[in-house]
C-alpha cells in the first residue's frame, strides 16, 4: 500500500488534505486543536527542513514534550528529515533526582544530536541541566519557536525507504537500563497492515486514544494506525483521562469513534470511577474494536465492563483481547471473531506445572482470556526456554515470533540482539524473537500466562504474580491495582516463599486485612510474617 510513512502522510495530504487527521482535546473534553492531513504535512515539512541542519542522516533526535499537537509535528518531522525519532517520557519535575537518570540514559545510549521540546517544558530545563549537565551540551530546539515563520518549501525529500529506521522505542527500564528497540518504516507499515486487515479496522475509522505517545500502544496504535487507513484520531492527555476516566468514553460518544486501544486497567478504572449516574448520556454503540492489551486481560474486567456499560450501547464482541510487545513493533495477535472474547477455564494446579487442561470436579480453576491466532505472514511457536525444543499444544513454554513486524534489534547492543532477536530452535529453524513470555497454544488460540522473569517458583510450582494480585484484590479493605506479589528468599538465597505488598484503604482494619490475605499463600505452611507501615 505504502513503502514508507512519509509517503503515507504525504499521500493523505494530497488526496484528503482538508479532512481532519487529529483532534487534540486540550482539556480532555471540549477545547480542541485540529490538524488536517494537509496541516500535519505542511508543519512536518517546515520543521524537517530545520532538523536537516542538525546532525546527519539517521542521527537520533530525542522528543521531550508533553502529549499534544507539538509532539505530532516533532515526530513526523523526524520521519521527513530521515532523523531517527526517540520519544521519551517527561521526567517528573517534582522528583527530578529519581526520574532524570532514565532520560539521561536514553539520550546517552541513543547518542542524540539534539532534543526537541516545546515552550511548556522550557521552564524546567535549568532544573534538568543542574542534575544532568551533559544534557545542556546537547542542542535543544523548541518546536513552537522553530515553526514560527518556518518555510515548508525548504524541505527536500531525502529518499526515505522501507529499510530506513523510523524511531527507537525504549523499553521501560524499570529494573534495568532502558533498551532501545529499532523499528524501520517497513516494520511499522507491516504492523499497521496486520492490525487493519485482520481485526476489522476500516477506512476512515475514528480512533480515540488517551495513551502516552511515548508508549508503543499510544504512538503506533493511537497515532500511526488512524493515519494508515486515512482515518482520524482524537487524542487527549493521559493525565486528563486519569483525573476523570469518563472523558475517554465521552470522547468515543461525541465523535462516534469506532476504535480505541487501552490496557486492561483502564477498562477496570471506568467501571470503578464512573458511577451509574455519570454513565447517563454515554452512547458506545459506534465502538467496534476495543483493543485490550499491554498487560494481562482479566476475565472479571470483561464481565464487569459488559455489565456496567451494556445499557449504553456497549457490545461484548467489541472487546478485542490482544497480545503484543515493543520488540514486535506493537501487535502480535488478537481476537478476530465477531463473537465475544474466548474465556477458558483451566485446572490451576496443572497450570502451575506447565499443563493446560480443563478443571475436574473440585479442582481450583484459573480462567484465561484467549488472544487470537497467529496472523498472516507471522508465526508463533511455543518453545521450551531451556532446550529450545517445540512443545506440544496445551503445554506451557516461551512464546517465539517471526515475521515482518519483528524489530531490527536493540540499539547498540549486539549481544542482546543476537540472544533475543536471532534465536533458533533445537532443530535449527529461525531466526525468531524470544519474547520472554510464557504461554501456550490451544485450539488455534494463544494464551499468555506471564513473564518468565516474573514467575515465582515455590516448592516446584510456578506462581504468577498477577494471579496472586488478583486474588488479594478481592480482600475487603485492599485498594485495587495497588498490590505487588514477589518471591522472598532466606539468608542463603534459597526461595522461601511468596511476598505480598498491598496498599489498604484509609480506615481499614489492618489485622483483618492481614488475616484475610494469609490463607492465600499457595503452598507454604510456615508462619506468616506481616509488617505494616
Amino acid at each position: 500500500m505504502f513503502t514508507n510513512l512519509v509517503e503515507m502522510t504525504r499521500t493523505h495530504a494530497d488526496t484528503i488534505g482538508d479532512e481532519t487527521a487529529f483532534r487534540f482535546l486540550l482539556d480532555g473534553e471540549d477545547d480542541e486543536f485540529v490538524y488536517t492531513h494537509a496541516d500535519l504535512d505542511r508543519q512536518a515539512r517546515a520543521l524537517a527542513a530545520r532538523l536537516a541542519q542538525e546532525g546527519e542522516w539517521q542521527d537520533r533526535v530525542v522528543i521531550l514534550m508533553a502529549p499534544g499537537p507539538s509532539f505530532l509535528v516533532a515526530f513526523f518531522a523526524c520521519l521527513y528529515s530521515g532523523r531517527i525519532a526517540v520519544p521519551a517520557f517527561l521526567p517528573d519535575v517534582t522528583n527530578a533526582e529519581r526520574s532524570v537518570p532514565r532520560l539521561r540514559a536514553i539520550a546517552q545510549d541513543a547518542e542524540a544530536v539534539c532534543i526537541l521540546t516545546d515552550s511548556l517544558f522550557v521552564a524546567f530545563r535549568e532544573q534538568l541541566w543542574g542534575i544532568a549537565p551533559d544534557l545542556a551540551r546537547t542542542p535543544w530546539l523548541v518546536v513552537d519557536d522553530e515553526l514560527a515563520g518556518a518555510d515548508d518549501g525548504a524541505w527536500s525529500d531525502e529518499g526515505v525507504t522501507g529499510d530506513t529506521v523510523a524511531f527507537i522505542q525504549y523499553t521501560s527500564g524499570s529494573t534495568s537500563v532502558p533498551k532501545g528497540v529499532v523499528l524501520t518504516h517497513s516494520n511499522l507499515l507491516a504492523n499497521s497492515e496486520l492490525i487493519s486487515s485482520n481485526v476489522g479496522v476500516a477506512d476512515r475509522d475514528v480512533w480515540v486514544s488517551w495513551l502516552p505517545p511515548y508508549h508503543d500502544m499510544g504512538l503506533i496504535g493511537g497515532i500511526l494506525q488512524p493515519l494508515y487507513r486515512g482515518g482520524s484520531g482524537v487524542l487527549m492527555s493521559p493525565m486528563d483521562f486519569l483525573a476523570k476516566p469518563r472523558r475517554w468514553l465521552q470522547a468515543i460518544t461525541k465523535y462516534r469513534a469506532t476504535a480505541s486501544p487501552s490496557p486492561n486497567f483502564a477498562f477496570e478504572l471506568c467501571v470503578r470511577r464512573i458511577p451509574p449516574e455519570e454513565r447517563e448520556g454515554l452512547d458506545l454503540s459506534s465502538w467496534r474494536r476495543a483493543f485490550n492489551g499491554a498487560e494481562p486481560v482479566r476475565p472479571s474486567t470483561l464481565e464487569r465492563f459488559d455489565e456496567a456499560f451494556g445499557p449504553y450501547g456497549w457490545r461484548p464482541q467489541t472487546m478485542l483481547p490482544c497480545y503484543g510487545m515493543a520488540e514486535a513493533t506493537l501487535f502480535v495477535s488478537g481476537h478476530r471473531s465477531d463473537d465475544p472474547p474466548v474465556v477458558t477455564p483451566f485446572d490451576r494446579d496443572r497450570l502451575a506445572v506447565g499443563v493446560a487442561v480443563a478443571p475436574t470436579s473440585g479442582s481450583p480453576v484459573e480462567r484465561l482470556v484467549a488472544c487470537g491466532p497467529a496472523e498472516p505472514l507471522h508465526e508463533i511457536r511455543i518453545v521450551d526456554p531451556d532446550s529450545f525444543a517445540d512443545v506440544e499444544d496445551g503445554r506451557l513454554g516461551e512464546i517465539w515470533l517471526s515475521g515482518p513486524s519483528v524489530g531490527q534489534g536493540y540499539w547498540g547492543r549486539r549481544r542482546q540482539t543476537e540472544e533475543t532477536f536471532r534465536a533458533h530452535t533445537a532443530t535449527g529453524e529461525g531466526p525468531y524473537l524470544r519474547t520472554g513470555d510464557l504461554g501456550f497454544l490451544l485450539d488455534g488460540e494463544l494464551y499468555v500466562a506471564g513473564r518468565i522473569k516474573d514467575v515465582i517458583i515455590v516448592r516446584g510450582r510456578n506462581i504468577y504474580p498477577q494471579d496472586i494480585e488478583l486474588l488479594v484484590e478481592s480482600v475487603d479493605g485492599v485498594r485495587a491495582g495497588c498490590i505487588a506479589a514477589f518471591s522472598v528468599t532466606d539468608d542463603d538465597g534459597a526461595t522461601e516463599g511468596l511476598g505480598i505488598v498491598a496498599e489498604v484503604k484509609p480506615g481499614a482494619d489492618l489485622d483483618a486485612v492481614a488475616s484475610a490475605i494469609r490463607p492465600w499463600s499457595p503452598t507454604s505452611t510456615r508462619s506468616h510474617r506481616v509488617r505494616f507501615r
